[in-house]
């Protein structure tokens, strides 16, 4: 879009060693792949195992891993059990789960705003078999009272719900989807009566939509929007998951005090999942805003070694920043190509790759997105080179991701569309404002040196014309010296080229990465 004007086995993993959070956090962590009746997913398990892996080595005391066929009701509420009465008073407990969700008319007249009640489907659900696999799900009123219980002790509780109960999706993508719809059948009406009459739900004392005092969840996405899987470091991932797993190990804490407080966490995950989802996602948090504006969450460990990546004349009070290769960056692109014999530069084939129809002109993400269209071998290395640089800006982003706001904010753009954007520098002096069009031109918006706008009228408006694909929208926001990158972008760079101005510039610095995914398409 070119710019117009205007198993009962845990998995239990211990840390070693235990370090900030032994005596007072504690992690049930869920992943479900394999399911007996629905469809099955690819990343939920991979989810698991991250965020797994992150609480222990982040020093949380105990780690109970449930996956696929091992995430059985009995095991799930047995671990539970486990946590609560091995914990202390003012301790954290978290829960995270990766699976498919699903819906039904709540089970208490008045309980849901919107009339429904949502519940997690463990492997061994089989809608066509209700009276003996019935049991095997997990619903909101059954977490809802499980929290409130552990409330009266004095434990805190963190909920991560990595999946999804309705919805539709304005974008084509290949990934799959972790909702299962089971429809008006008299099955369910068998279900609802199973339930309403199971111990588990009837004497919940507060209704779900109502969160205990001491929950804090992070839901993949509103109830009524989709959760797809996305491709993220070459694997099938949730956004949420990924993110909550990189907000553990400490990138969340923007001080580098080892606290991370509830707007950190916030201000984390909101832009990570929409960067790493490609704007498929807006996370919701609940309660909607913090309980005071100190609100803290966990403790992280930074690992000394961590300081050794800053260069000396970077070092602030801050914590010290990696440099993008520290964090799996390699200037290459996954890439299948079909219908040529021409092979771009600096490629290489992989699994969940991009895809270049050299016969249609399609060139399309991991994900399935068309997000460039009439791509010949002519015009072929921009795009590489595009998302290759992406790559480099995501590494950074993960670490410190700034804002940007947009308004309309959707899925999809179509032509003669206008949108407006708000960016911000935050604490720093100079901040790079650019487009990177579907085209892979780019295209400066905004340059402040020192606190002071340079450009007599930035872009603060876009609007969608032809060709249509993915933009994406990006900001760097540093105390390093942006002016030269910003002139020369200015006369005309590609995006080969600006990968090397930045990564001289701002690779392993303090320095904030906002990116906003921007897809269009025709009428």
């Amino acid at each position: 879009m070119p710019i117009a004007l205007r198993s009962f086995a845990f998995g239990l993993l211990v840390a070693a060693p235990v370090l900030a959070q032994a005596a007072g956090t504690s992690a049930l962590v869920i992943g479900i792949n394999d399911y007996t009746a629905v469809p099955s997913l690819d990343g939920a398990a991979n989810d698991a195992q991250d965020i797994a892996a992150a609480l222990s080595r982040n020093g949380t005391s105990r780690v109970l891993l449930l996956t696929n066929r091992d995430a059985t009701k009995a095991n799930i509420v047995n671990a539970w059990n486990t946590l609560v009465r091995d914990a202390e008073p003012g301790d954290t407990i978290f829960v995270t789960y990766a699976g498919h969700g699903a819906q039904l008319r709540e089970l208490k007249a008045g309980d849901e705003r919107d009339g429904l009640d949502e519940f997690w489907v463990l492997p061994g659900f089989d809608p066509r078999n209700l009276r003996e696999t019935w049991r095997e799900s997990v619903f909101d009123n059954e977490l809802n009272q499980w929290f409130t219980e552990a409330g009266k002790k004095g434990i805190k509780v963190v909920l991560v719900s990595d999946s999804c109960h309705a919805g539709g999706m304005d974008r084509a993508v290949k990934g799959k989807t972790r909702y299962v719809e089971f429809g008006n059948s008299r099955a369910l009406s068998e279900l609802l009566a199973m339930v309403g009459g199971s111990a588990g739900t009837s004497s919940a004392t507060e209704p779900e939509s109502r969160t205990p005092e001491n929950v804090t969840m992070l839901a993949a996405t509103a109830e009524a929007l989709p959760v797809p899987e996305v491709v993220i470091e070459g694997k099938s991932r949730g956004a949420l998951s990924w993110s909550f797993a990189r907000a553990v190990e400490g990138k969340a804490d923007r001080d580098g005090d080892g606290i991370v407080t509830r707007i950190e966490l916030e201000d984390y995950v909101m832009s990570t999942v929409r960067m790493r989802s490609e704007s498929l996602q807006n996370p919701v948090f609940t309660p909607v805003a913090a309980r005071s504006a100190d609100e803290s969450l966990f403790e992280v460990n930074h690992a000394p070694a961590l300081a050794s990546s800053v260069r000396p004349a970077e070092k602030t009070s801050r914590r010290p920043m990696l440099r993008a290769r520290e964090l799996g960056f390699e200037p290459v692109l996954p890439l299948v190509v079909t219908g040529t014999d021409v092979v771009p530069d600096n490629v290489e084939p992989a699994a969940n790759a991009y895809e270049w129809d050299a016969t249609t002109g399609l060139f399309r993400s991991p994900n399935g997105d068309v997000v460039a269209e009439k791509v010949s071998a002519f015009t072929v290395n921009d795009i590489v080179s595009k998302f290759i640089l992406l790559d480099f800006l995501k590494a950074v982003a993960e670490q410190n991701p700034g804002k940007v706001a947009i308004s309309p904010e959707k899925q999809v753009y179509h032509a003669g569309e206008h949108l407006k954007f708000n960016t911000s520098r935050g604490v720093y002096r100079n901040m790079l404002v650019f487009n990177l069009a579907n085209t892979g031109e780019v295209q400066l918006l905004d340059l402040v040196v020192d606190g002071r706008p340079q450009l007599k009228s930035p872009l603060k408006e876009m609007k969608v014309v032809e060709p249509f694909g993915s933009d994406h929208l990006v900001v760097v926001a540093s105390n390093v010296q942006l002016e030269a990158v910003g002139r020369a972008i200015e006369r005309g760079v590609n995006p080969k080229e600006l990968l090397a101005a930045l990564s001289q510039r701002i690779d392993g610095t303090d320095s904030s990465i906002a990116i906003l995914p921007l897809y269009t398409r025709s009428k």
